[in-house]
């Protein structure tokens, strides 16, 4: 696919949090639509908690299906996904074909993890043109600290649901 830095598209950032791994989390992503000459035209979040065991990988995971899934099925923009984690852009790009010929199995013959997960991005990512990137984490992105932060709002919000369904009469 064309490199879409250069013309208008959409730059998504993703990340999950999580209160112990497993535990309860949260998950954040932003969506720009960027112009042409770089800017950002409208700014756009998603985000949500899960207050029962959930782990980082499925709050990253659910935050990028979200995003995707909040994005008309037919954008006709190019989209850019930004993960700190790089199982995704991996398993999209590398992995996924080999897992799905496998009968979702890895190389070693388990299972792949979070397959419910990966087939609700799969189903949401279907007809767009995706560039899937890995960020170095925690090194100053600034959108990447952002999503940062929000995913961490999240996950406190989890917990405390978490601490009120725990003590509930």
């Amino acid at each position: 696919m064309k490199n879409p830095q250069n013309q208008p598209h959409i730059l998504i950032y993703t990340d999950g949090s999580c209160h112990g791994n497993p535990g309860p989390g949260g998950y954040a992503a932003t969506l720009r639509r960027i112009a042409a000459d770089g800017s950002a035209l409208k700014c756009r979040r998603v985000e949500g908690f899960d207050p029962t065991e959930t782990t980082n990988v499925r709050m990253e995971m659910t935050a990028v299906a979200s995003a995707l899934e909040y994005l008309k099925p037919d954008e006709p923009q190019p989209i850019i996904i930004r993960s700190d984690n790089s199982m995704i852009p991996d398993g999209m790009t590398k992995w996924l074909a080999g897992w799905i010929a496998k009968g979702w199995r890895k190389g070693d013959g388990k299972p792949v993890l979070n397959r419910d997960l990966w087939e609700r991005i799969i189903a949401a990512a279907e007809g767009k043109a995706i560039t899937w990137e890995w960020v170095r984490g925690h090194a100053g992105d600034p959108m990447n600290e952002e999503v940062d932060r929000l995913a961490d709002q999240q996950k406190e919000l989890a917990r405390r649901k978490a601490a009120e369904i725990m003590f509930a009469d």
